[in-house]
C-alpha cells in the first residue's frame, strides 16, 4: 500500500514547524511545504480526502516503551526534559507500570513521544503534508495542541506537568480507577455502571467504554461485564480520570490554562466534550476547563472528522489503542478509510479491516 504519499496536503498557513521548535533556535525549522519533497508533491496529486493527525493519551504507555524508538528521538526528549526539569528518558526506560501513570510524569512523556514518533515519520518519508485537523484522546490533547500549531513544544510540556502535579494529588487522595468495558451495548453498559455507582467515562468505540470510579465498584463491575458475555479490563492508571472525581484538579487547572500562549491560524482541533470542531483559542480554552471531570466522546470525535470529509487518520505516539479504535470505526461508515501509523513508518493499513 502506499506511504506517505496518500496524504491530502493543506495549502493553507500553517504553523507546525513553528509550535515544535520554538523557542529553540538552535533546532531547525520543519517546513512541511516544501514542495520539493515527494510525498508532498504524491499528496497534491491524490483525491482520497482530507487526512487527520490522532495523538493517544494516558493508558497508551507501556515501562521501557521508548526504547524502540530511534536514537534521533533522545534530542526531542531532552528539550521536553529540560522544559519541566525531569528526565523523561530515563523515566520511559526504567520506572515500572505504576510510577509511570503518575499523571506529571505520564502527560509530558506522552508529549514528548508523539512529536518525536512525528518527527522520525517526517525524516523517514522525506517531509509529511500538513494535517487538515488534530484530534487528541484524553490526555492526548496536549500532543495535539502542539502539532496542531496551536501552543509551543515547551509551553505544552509544562501545561501538561503542572496540570499533571493537581492530578497527582486527586489520584493519591483516594482509591479509583479505570475499567476498559468492550462487547457490550452501550445501554447494558451504562445500566450496569449505574448499578454500581461508577460513571461511562470514555465512549470510545460502538462497543468500547471506559468505565470510572471506587476500586471496590471496578471489582464487582468486572464480574457483572464477565457474566453479561462481555470482556473487562482495569487500566493501570490511579484515578477515575474524566469523572467528578477530578473536579478539584481541574478547577485548580484553570489559571494554567487562562494562561496558555495559544496562536493564532493552527489547524483545527476536534474536541472530546462532544467531538466539536475547534478554530480559536476560546474554542481550545472552553475544551481544556474541565476536561478530566467530562466524559470522552471520542466516537463523537471520529464521526465529525468523517463528517469534515476525513478519510486518512494518521497515529503518532505510543502503543496500538488509537489505531485499534479507528479499525472500529471504519467498519462503521460508508467510504473506506486509511490509516497511516507513524509510531511504524511506511506501514499503512485499510481500517474498515
Amino acid at each position: 500500500m502506499g506511504g506517505a504519499g496518500s496524504f491530502p496536503a493543506r495549502r493553507a498557513g500553517h504553523t507546525i514547524a513553528s509550535a515544535i521548535a520554538q523557542p529553540c533556535e538552535r533546532s531547525p525549522p520543519i517546513d512541511h511545504h516544501d514542495r520539493d519533497t515527494p510525498a508532498i508533491r504524491e499528496a497534491e496529486g491524490h483525491e482520497g480526502g482530507r487526512t487527520a493527525l490522532v495523538c493517544p493519551g494516558q493508558g497508551s504507555q507501556r515501562p521501557g516503551g521508548v526504547a524502540e524508538l530511534p536514537a534521533s528521538a533522545r534530542a526531542t526528549f531532552d528539550r521536553a526534559s529540560a522544559a519541566i526539569g525531569i528526565d523523561l528518558w530515563e523515566a520511559g526506560l526504567t520506572l515500572d507500570a505504576e510510577a509511570i501513570a503518575r499523571p506529571s510524569v505520564l502527560q509530558p512523556l506522552l508529549v514528548a513521544w508523539a512529536v518525536a514518533d512525528y518527527e522520525r515519520a517526517r525524516e523517514g518519508w522525506g517531509g509529511l503534508p500538513t494535517p487538515d485537523f488534530v484530534l487528541g484522546h484524553s490526555s492526548g490533547q496536549n500532543s495535539a495542541l502542539v502539532l496542531s500549531g496551536a501552543l509551543p513544544f515547551e509551553a505544552a510540556l509544562r501545561f501538561a506537568y503542572e496540570r499533571g502535579l493537581h492530578q497527582d494529588a486527586a489520584c493519591d487522595r483516594d482509591a479509583h480507577g479505570l475499567l476498559a468495558v468492550s462487547g457490550l451495548e452501550e445501554g447494558a453498559v451504562s445500566a450496569l455502571a449505574g448499578a454500581r455507582g461508577l460513571v461511562v467515562a470514555n465512549r470510545n468505540a460502538a462497543d468500547q467504554f471506559v468505565l470510572a470510579g471506587r476500586d471496590d465498584a471496578m471489582t464487582a463491575a468486572l464480574s457483572d461485564v464477565t457474566a453479561r458475555g462481555g470482556r473487562a479490563v482495569r487500566l493501570r492508571l490511579a484515578g477515575a480520570f474524566h469523572s467528578e472525581h477530578f473536579r478539584q484538579a481541574d478547577e485548580r487547572s484553570q489559571a494554567l490554562i487562562d494562561a496558555l500562549p495559544f496562536a493564532e491560524g493552527f489547524t483545527p482541533l476536534i474536541g472530546n466534550r462532544a467531538g466539536q470542531r475547534i478554530d480559536d483559542a476560546a474554542g481550545l480554552r472552553a475544551e481544556l476547563s474541565m476536561q478530566y471531570t467530562r466524559p470522552v466522546a471520542w466516537t463523537a470525535a471520529l464521526a465529525t472528522a468523517y463528517q469534515e470529509g476525513v478519510r486518512t487518520f494518521a497515529v503518532t505516539g505510543p502503543g496500538n489503542a488509537m489505531a485499534g479504535l479507528v479499525r472500529r470505526f471504519g467498519r462503521t461508515v460508508e467510504e473506506p478509510l486509511r490509516m497511516v501509523r507513524l509510531n511504524a513508518p511506511r506501514r499503512e493499513e485499510p481500517p474498515g479491516t
